[in-house]
């Protein structure tokens, strides 16, 4: 690659060859300055580093003048003057392509990875063979700068360490396990606390028949993390362990890393003209290395526009994924929390739901983990501070930040600024004109140069412009720069140094085109709180059918007043919100009514899904949605429904915050948005108690319970259920039922039954409708299915499942016939008992109730197992294996569901598998307190344990199984120990 017979390096010892031949650079300060130079090729270095790198922090009073002595020694040096050029900021080495190791390292690596996302992994490992080539050493060896050495060195031995892990990644997907061990090897033994070379060599190990090296590793692994950190192996450590003792065929693939490279950025922008320089600025700084560029200038410059057309020019750069959010820093809607971006980011990289935090101290610890390792680019769009962006940095060489804002950090920012003006007066044309066409173009040169003028040359205003123009067949631009010359009186008003007035003035003409209708409904979408809207929201703030609210719409996307996001939804850019919301208080419109219009339409059809998909919650009238509209409208309104809540919440009306929430908590439940959610939640309780609502507190109390339960954390719920005071009927069956069954779980059956007692009663007032009876019966048969009493279970799970079937309700027939399957696994009727798991879990695949089919998933492939279909027990426990795993759910079912598959690895004679299976299950049941998750993996682990020829542990989980299951009043699980020690004698 090397274009020139010049040769400098810093990957290693100081190099310079020259025509060939080396050149010494003896002094120490001079090889400092150009170690400096180097690392910065081809731009600009201030002296003020120059003199950082040489002298330290404390630089002696002389080192401005001492600094141009040796730039002049070492041009004298390299014998050519030219080579290092004076700037106006300090000095700037120019060396040819490829002719730094440092280039040729990072050109290499960037073609390694552009090869490996192809598919081409013979190519890349020869790619990534020859950047790692470039490497003599350690880096900047015999440069003696402290100051090079604590910033500059470990980003470039960082940078190796991750080629190097890259270049093994591949070989694994060559199958060239056997070659990589040895390197392996020594990289653990050099690096103990990379967590990836662990993983790489226990995966290596195994694809090479080592199963009982690569468990040693994971045990040598955690050894290091534990001496040097304290700390225990990171859940992705713990998932290889755990897939190489249960046989995991994901392992036998030649895939060695889970991530799924992950892209939110926008579609480029069409007709993006000009901004050459800046883009060629940028794209350098994300290309040659990790970097945090701001790009900042005043509204309608187009910064979205450009930040999101160099992200994709620089896809390749980042090929484990482009991060984005738009951060809303300058609009009226609520800018979305540092939490909910995080949690976003998570889930968009794969992170399971239940292992999403809460908190955000840990949500920002738990992103910066995910990125470790990776090259991704994070692009945040629209940010109004640097307290909005600094959470939001990764701290992993590899990944870089493009940042857009409307000013320059005011405080410190360890970044790259550049700042968009307004385009050119050619840039300018040339987007008018490509827009209009050729023959306005020729035929209107002047006018067209006119409108760019008036346009102040802003982006957004020629965008607008061209809005109202391109419709007309023969547009008329100089009539319409005429008008655009008269303006109106808010434009009058915009003083002349006033950024947004070209684009005021533009927003003017276009919106005293409008119809009176649209231009009605351009001024009500100021009111909208969310990130974006349908036709059927914009109907609710118009009050006018849905025909015509799309008419009207597509009017105002053809006039660029609002931008089309996705079928039948729009946003609007936060001046336009700005400027409609300004016109509409101008305008004497009735904002108040407007905006309950819109929230009253949300509460609506919230109460409206509520009906078809949980029943069991109150029904309101008839269901007019089918299961997957319903869904479907809740995962694409879901941003603006909490908007709306937190909007409510704080400027009224307070109790639509807390009837919304009422409204979406079986699907905000059971999706997996827990940290929108609880945000949500704690809005509206906040709104509730500052109103003096009991009921409305003591409701949102019940969900923050509800969700608390869904993490797992069921003595924080418990807190909440004994908080709440409900006095409500409907909140007072809701408070008992949830209370039993979080006691259920605990194993506190005592108190369990006293809930199931209290809501009996609660089911023969005249109030209580069906669905409290039923879940009357489902509570107490799964009592007495956990006490060890199937008989007597499935008598009162039948009668329950019969009475569901009369009032459809979907979700506590299938949760009743489900109990009742498991008792009927119970009892050995396993036909009976598939039968009705697959349809619970066809019922709760129209209502979306994910985690519960994960759960009824497991109970199947033990049903499956014991009837003897072992190859489809075992498929089915594998998908609820990954299902549970993809989406996320509570401990106890994960538990559950590593139960399952123990046993059905024990059936197919791989007790060991087995073993592992159901000691994760163990330690899932343990660290969510659920007791009979506990006992029954004691139980499984007594026959499994026994099968594989231990029957030293066999009897210490007998032991502690049998005294649990005593104390927890699980008679069938003492004897099934019994029966099980019997049998392994």
């Amino acid at each position: 690659m090397t274009l020139s017979q010049d040769e400098f390096g810093v990957l290693g010892p100081l190099l310079v060859r020259r025509d060939g031949r080396p050149v010494p650079v003896t002094a120490a300060k001079h090889r400092i300055v150009l170690a400096t130079l180097l690392l910065g090729a081809n731009r600009s270095v201030p002296a003020s580093d120059l003199i950082r790198r040489v002298w330290g922090e404390s630089p002696p009073d002389r080192a401005g003048q001492t600094l141009p002595v040796y730039v002049m020694r070492l041009r004298r040096a390299l014998g050519e003057p030219q080579l290092i050029r004076t700037t106006p900021t300090g000095y700037r080495v120019d060396v040819p392509p490829g002719a730094l190791d440092l280039h040729r390292f990072e050109e290499w690596s960037a073609r390694g990875a552009a090869l490996a996302a192809a598919g081409d992994f013979a190519a890349a490992c020869a790619a990534y063979e020859d950047a790692l080539d470039c490497w003599r050493g350690a880096p900047l060896a015999d440069v003696p700068s402290e100051s090079l050495h604590e910033s500059e060195a470990p980003n470039l031995a960082e940078q190796r360490l991750r080629v190097t892990s890259e270049l093994v990644d591949v070989k694994l997907l060559l199958g060239r396990c056997g070659e990589v061990i040895a390197d392996l090897r020594r990289l653990t033994s050099r690096h103990p606390l990379r967590e990836r070379f662990w993983s790489q060599l226990m995966v290596a190990l195994y694809r090479a028949d080592r199963q009982a090296d690569a468990l040693d590793a994971y045990r040598q692994a955690s050894t290091a993390l534990a001496r040097e950190l304290g700390v225990d192996p990171s859940d992705s450590l713990r998932a290889v362990h755990h897939a190489i003792l249960t046989g995991d065929p994901a392992l036998h693939q030649p895939a060695t890393n889970r991530w799924a490279p992950v892209s939110q950025l926008p579609a480029p922008v069409g007709n993006f003209v000009g901004r050459t320089a800046e883009m060629t600025r940028v794209q350098g700084l994300l290309t040659r290395a990790a970097a945090t560029v701001v790009v900042c200038g005043p509204p309608g410059v187009g910064k979205t526009a450009f930040a999101i057309s160099v992200a994709h020019a620089v896809r390749d750069r980042y090929p484990d994924g482009q991060l984005y959010v738009n951060l809303r820093g300058h609009s009226t809607s609520p800018p979305p929390t540092t939490s909910a971006v995080l949690a976003r980011f998570l889930r968009a990289m794969g992170v399971r739901s239940d292992h999403i935090p809460v908190d955000e101290a840990e949500l920002v610890r738990g992103y910066r983990a995910r990125l470790r390792g990776r090259r991704v680019l994070v692009t945040l769009d629209n940010a109004a501070s640097v307290e909005q962006v600094l959470p939001l940095l990764p701290d992993d060489p590899g990944c870089s930040v493009l940042v857009t804002s409307r000013n320059e950090p005011r405080r410190p920012l360890r970044a790259t600024t550049v700042r968009l003006d307004v385009l050119r007066g050619d840039e300018a044309w040339k987007l008018l004109a490509r827009s209009l066409g050729p023959e306005a173009a020729v035929a209107q040169f002047d006018a067209i140069s006119e409108l760019a003028r008036l346009c102040g040359y802003l982006p957004l205003a020629l965008r607008i412009a061209v809005g109202n123009l391109v419709g007309a067949p023969h547009p008329d631009i100089a009539a319409y720069v005429d008008d655009l010359r008269d303006g109106d009186r808010l434009s009058a008003l915009a003083v002349d140094n006033d950024d947004t007035a070209a684009v005021r003035r533009a927003f003017d003409l276009s919106y005293g085109a409008l119809t009176p209708d649209g231009a009605r409904l351009f001024r009500l979408t100021g009111l909208l709180p969310g990130p974006d809207f349908s036709v059927f929201g914009a109907a609710a703030l118009l009050d006018a059918p849905e025909p015509v609210a799309r008419g009207l719409l597509e009017d105002l996307a053809s006039a660029h007043l609002v931008q089309r996001v996705g079928a039948d939804r729009f946003a609007v850019h936060d001046l336009l919100h700005d400027y409609a919301a300004e016109r509409a208080l101008a305008a004497g419109e009735d904002l108040a009514s407007a905006r309950r219009r819109l929230f009253d339409w949300y509460l609506r059809t919230a109460v409206e899904v509520g009906d078809v998909l949980y029943p069991e919650l109150g029904v309101s009238g008839p269901p007019r949605l089918s299961p997957e509209v319903a869904r479907a409208w809740l995962a694409a309104e879901r941003a603006s429904v909490l908007a709306a809540v937190e909007h409510c919440a704080e400027h009224g009306p307070r109790e639509l915050s807390w009837r919304l929430i009422d409204a979406v908590s079986g699907y905000f439940g059971s999706h997996g948005h827990h940290v929108e959610f609880l945000h949500a939640i704690d809005a509206a309780l906040g709104a509730a108690r500052a109103a003096g609502e009991h009921d409305a507190e003591t409701s949102m109390l019940v969900w923050l319970a509800t969700e608390h339960r869904n993490l797992g954390n069921l003595r924080l719920a418990q807190r909440y259920l004994r908080e709440a005071r409900p006095v409500d009927r409907r909140l007072v069956w809701l408070h008992t039922g949830l209370d039993g069954v979080v006691n259920l779980e605990l194993a506190d059956f005592t108190a369990a039954a006293a809930a199931f007692d209290r809501m009996e009663a609660l089911a023969g007032e005249d109030w209580a409708g069906p669905h409290v009876r039923i879940g009357v019966l489902a509570g107490r048969g799964a009592l007495r299915l956990l006490r060890g009493d199937p008989e007597g279970a499935a008598d009162l799970l039948a009668r329950g499942l019969e009475s569901a079937r009369a009032v459809d309700g979907a979700n506590v027939e299938a949760t009743c016939a489900a109990l009742l399957a498991r008792c009927h696994t119970a009892t050995g009727d396993y036909p009976r008992a598939v039968d009705l798991l697959r349809g619970a879990l066809a019922s709760w695949h129209r209502t979306g109730a994910r985690h519960a089919r994960a759960e009824g998933m497991a109970h199947l492939a033990a049903a499956l197992c014991l009837g003897g279909e072992h190859p489809e027990a075992l498929r089915t426990a594998q998908r609820a294996l990954a299902l549970v795993q993809e989406l996320g759910g509570s401990p106890r079912i994960e538990s559950e569901v590593h139960n399952a598959l123990g046993l059905v690895l024990r059936h197919l004679g791989k007790p060991t598998r087995a073993v592992a299976a159901h000691l994760r299950a163990l330690e899932l049941a343990g660290s969510c307190e659920y007791g009979y998750g506990v006992v029954r993996s004691h139980t499984h682990l007594v026959r499994a344990l026994a099968a594989d020829g231990r029957r030293d542990e066999a009897l210490h989980h007998a032991r502690a199984g049998r005294e649990l299951a005593v104390r927890g009043g699980f008679g069938a699980f003492e004897r099934m120990i019994d029966r099980a020690l019997d049998d392994s004698t």
